[in-house]
């Protein structure tokens, strides 16, 4: 088939000469056509064109030959077209070309050899011996750009392609080692072995005065030392000897070779335990000195010297001026570990101290003893300035937590009681699953730790399940540390003295109590006989208020005298296998209702269901909990094709038009189309022509809605124009769905409003089913408060300040992300979040910390007032001055002025604002401005 299609365009060429691009547009143009056409004629065309620019050398411009051999680049990954002949040709072109159209040339083939794998056996064996003599004879070349371009092509032709190549890691231009180390690099990446020699090439990169150079270098002694790690150099391991050189690039004079570095050390594996524990400490150990005793066994290296001319009896070696020197019996080789990480933790850029925290973390997988040393230095990242480098510290001592107990000192526990206090909900959440897996050294030290835990209740009362979640965890390490004191202070209680009860809804007795009852069986005898009545009588309201938070078998701990609360705590527990039979159950009952409902949805379309059953079954689907999101979605387009039906069947009453219910049902149905395309992640194409078109038809609707108006002519032609607007958006469709449209847009809807009355009777809405995998975003809004007052005093001559926190799932563009805000005067205004307020939490998760939001509000009537917030989301409008309206479901006012159009264009917003979250209001209390009295007011 390919001979064929050879043959065909050799003909075509002969009969009429193809003509080279000739100006910058047309190539480009050329560009644009080939990533989108899959004609075969069109194809060709380009790649005769194409190869004719490649062989034209006489061209006024050296550019269009460039454009030509990226038009070649693109034909060649094209499957319709001849790749062979126009790789060929491209191969053909280096025999006549400058350096700088060679470069063009080698970045094309390597595009083609990295983007088609099969493309080598394409070319005939005439093209390819052509193609290494040209790589050899530019290797050779005087500009370093075209001996870095021909060292990358060298990888995909040549066999002993490594051997060449390591000859160009000492070139004399830095861009030229820079490619010989990517061409290594790559080489590694795609699984060759790399060769022991290159180590020390390698290890001389890494004191290159250029940066990339470095970068590379710090990956390739990593990559060489690990395929080789038991060789030795001056009796030390290799990968140990790497290690040490890494560790010493972390004092490197650029950032990103010092992050770099410290993303290298996390990949190395059976380090020796002396090195690992040198990095965290700057003084060098005493047992790291050794004495040189004559060369090494194995592979010498560089280190080792070189052979004398004349060699001496005893067959020494001359040192050469290079490498390590010895200056008594301490090798300042092994000094280059010495408290790597402690000035990667302490660096000023946070990239580097993140990438530090990552590779110790790494590193403490495979030893115990150093992530011992190590939880030190991480606890003191808990005083870190950067919110990033604190939740990443706090991970990886969560990490090694859950992998051994950590064994915290009171100077530690100190430090993490401060950083419970975090204003950031993200950093407080990460404390608290961190400190449940902490062990205290003593009894004091747990009562100050629950003393910490109950401070952020108060404070932060959201925080609630997840400290007696760290509550529940610590009570079962530390019952041993409880005895009769420990009871009475957590509970508040006298020895001597009468104690009021608590009240059983108080918070923080709840947290004591959850200390107290989940220790283990052991230490329970000792806590039962020192705990009052009192306590056992609330603990059936507890266990059903705090679910999880009580241990399973809490009746034990209760004395027989009290049977009664024991038949209460005595109840049915968790049965896995019921709940597995359940939640089964009600998988099937969710996907039986999603069928239901669209079998119901094309019913209701042809007018065989009415739409109040189907408005029935899209709310039974989105009250079930294991609903997916896909059934959730195709309910609530269920919703908007029940108003559909509402709008259709007011039009064919024959009772008085009802304008003002047409212009609300036109507002829910623009305003769901938007609300669902917005929040729904992952909906494909069919499904947004569905939406869009439910949006002309809420267009059309609204435009009936204004017939009782007495609009100027310049008024209402504005109008109509916008509904062709919306309809210019989908005519010239191929679509036969559009066909309508297209007929509709050619109609002058303001002379003749039975077209659109028509369109509006016989529309059908069109087939919606989203991917399974789509998801629908949400949000949920949290006003912090660090006071315990219900309401907070403002003064409307200063904005209001407001600590909002929210956390946003499954939402692409933050950009996009609004805090609607309803005043007292139930006015909404929106404010934008800074981007540094966006936190991410995992893909597409943010946590919105805003610490001080600022809030403007009017005077109003002196009385407390209601502010409520929620996140809303922006989506570009189809017609915006028409949406904006339709979405408020307002009408265009009788004394409109035109003019105003025009005037406000640019100030116009292009988006509608769509609500994903439900409100969070805060009471406040406006205060009277009394400026201070000055000396002659007093007089």
């Amino acid at each position: 088939m390919s001979a064929k299609r050879g043959y065909e365009a050799e003909s075509s060429t002969a009969n009429k000469k193809a003509l080279p691009y000739t100006t910058y547009e047309e190539a480009h143009q050329a560009l644009q056509t080939l990533k989108r056409t899959s004609i075969s004629d069109e194809v060709q065309e380009h790649e005769e064109r194409a190869i004719a620019t490649i062989d034209t050398a006489n061209l006024a411009s050296m550019v269009m030959r460039q454009l030509g051999v990226r038009v070649s680049a693109q034909l060649c990954v094209h499957p319709e077209t001849n790749a062979g002949r126009v790789g060929k040709a491209l191969v053909q072109a280096l025999e006549t070309s400058n350096a700088s159209m060679c470069c063009e040339i080698y970045i094309a083939l390597i595009n083609i050899f990295e983007a088609k794998d099969q493309f080598i056996k394409t070319l005939d064996t005439d093209t390819l011996r052509q193609l290494n003599t040209a790589v050899h004879r530019d290797l050779a070349n005087s500009q370093h750009h075209l001996r870095g371009a021909a060292l990358a092509m060298l990888m995909h032709v040549a066999d002993d392609a490594l051997d060449i190549v390591r000859r160009f890691t000492t070139d004399a231009h830095a861009k030229v080692r820079q490619a010989a180390l990517a061409a290594i690099q790559q080489a590694q990446m795609q699984g060759t072995l790399l060769p022991l020699e290159l180590y020390d090439d390698c290890v001389a990169a890494t004191k290159d005065t250029t940066e990339q150079v470095r970068l590379l270098a710090a990956d390739l002694v990593w990559a060489v030392a690990s395929a080789h790690s038991e060789h030795t150099v001056d009796d030390t391991r290799l990968i140990d000897d790497a290690f040490i050189r890494v560790c010493d690039m972390v004092n490197d004079g650029a950032v990103r070779v010092r992050q770099r570095a410290c993303v290298v050390l996390g990949r190395f594996r059976a380090v020796d335990a002396q090195y690992l524990a040198q990095t965290l400490s700057k003084q060098l150990m005493s047992h790291m000195k050794r004495v040189q005793r004559g060369p090494a066994r194995g592979y010498a290296g560089r280190n080792s010297g070189v052979k004398s001319s004349n060699p001496t009896p005893s067959g020494a070696a001359i040192p050469t001026p290079t490498g390590d020197a010895n200056v008594g019996d301490l090798r300042i080789l092994d000094s280059g570990a010495a408290g790597a990480f402690v000035h990667a933790l302490e660096d000023e850029f946070q990239e580097v101290r993140d990438a530090a925290i990552e590779s110790i973390l790494e590193l403490s997988s495979g030893s115990n003893e150093f992530a011992a040393r190590a939880v030190d230095f991480l606890v003191d990242m808990f005083n870190d300035s950067s919110d990033r480098v604190r939740i990443r510290a706090i991970r990886a001592l969560t990490a090694l937590g859950a992998r051994s107990l950590i064994r915290a000192t009171t100077e530690q526990l100190s430090i993490a009681e401060s950083a419970m206090r975090d204003s950031s909900s993200s950093v407080r959440c990460r404390m608290y699953e961190f400190l449940a897996h902490v062990s205290v050294p003593d009894t004091a030290a747990l009562l100050s730790l629950v003393q910490a835990f109950k401070a952020n209740l108060e404070t932060y009362p959201g925080d609630l399940p997840r400290i007696f979640a760290a509550i529940s965890s610590i009570g079962r390490r530390h019952g041993h540390l409880i005895g009769a004191p420990a009871v009475r202070s957590l509970l508040g209680i006298s020895e001597l003295y009468l104690s009021r009860e608590p009240r059983i809804d108080d918070t923080l007795y709840a947290a004591s109590v959850v200390l107290l009852v989940n220790a283990r069986k052991a230490h329970r005898s000792v806590i039962a006989a020192a705990l009052p009545d009192f306590v056992f009588r609330h603990l059936p309201y507890l266990q059903d208020k705090y679910p999880g938070s009580l241990p399973a078998d809490i009746v034990e701990l209760v004395p027989t005298r009290l049977s009664f609360v024991r038949r209460m705590l005595d109840r049915p527990g968790f049965d896995p296998a019921v709940d597995k039979m359940a939640r089964d159950d009600s998988l099937r009952q969710a996907a039986a209702a999603f069928e239901a409902m669209c079998i119901q949805i094309q019913e209701t379309i042809n007018n065989e269901v009415p739409a109040s059953t189907l408005q029935q079954s899209a709310l039974a689907v989105m009250k079930m909990k294991e609903s997916e999101p896909r059934h959730k979605a195709v309910a609530r387009y269920a919703e908007l094709v029940a108003l559909v039906l509402r709008a259709q069947d007011i039009m064919r009453s024959n009772g008085l038009p009802r304008y003002r219910e047409l212009a609300s049902l036109a507002a829910r149905i623009m305003y769901g189309s938007y609300s669902l395309e917005a929040r729904t992640l992952g909906l494909h194409t069919g499904c947004c022509r569905a939406l869009a078109y439910l949006r002309v038809f809420a267009h059309a609707i609204w435009l009936i809605s204004h017939a009782e108006l007495k609009h100027t002519a310049r008024v209402k032609a504005k109008m109509h124009e916008e509904f062709r607007t919306r309809l210019s958006l989908y005519t010239g469709r191929k679509q036969p769905i559009f066909a309508e449209l297209t007929e509709l847009s050619a109609t002058d809807t303001a002379d003749n409003p039975d077209e659109l009355v028509r369109f509006i009777r016989n529309f059908k809405a069109l087939e919606f089913m989203p991917q399974s995998r789509c998801q629908y975003a949400t949000a949920s809004v949290e006003l912090a408060t660090p006071s315990r007052r219900s309401q907070q005093e403002f003064n409307h001559l200063f904005p209001l300040s407001l600590q909002v926190n929210a956390q946003i799932c499954w939402v692409m563009r933050r950009d996009r992300v609004l805090m609607a805000v309803t005043l007292p005067t139930q006015k909404i205004c929106a404010m934008r979040p800074p981007p540094a307020a966006f936190k991410p939490m995992r893909d597409l998760h943010w946590s919105l910390e805003w610490h001080s939001a600022p809030l403007s509000l009017p005077l109003g009537s002196g009385e407390p007032a209601s502010v409520a917030l929620s996140v809303a989301l922006l989506h570009p409008a189809d017609v915006p001055w028409s949406d904006l309206f339709i979405v408020d479901g307002s009408l265009v006012p009788v004394s409109y002025d035109i003019s105003n159009y025009y005037k406000g264009a640019a100030e116009r917003s292009q988006f509608v604002r769509v609500t994903v979250s439900d409100s969070a209001s805060v009471t406040v209390n406006p205060i009277e401005f009394r400026p201070p009295a000055s000396s002659h007011t007093r007089a």
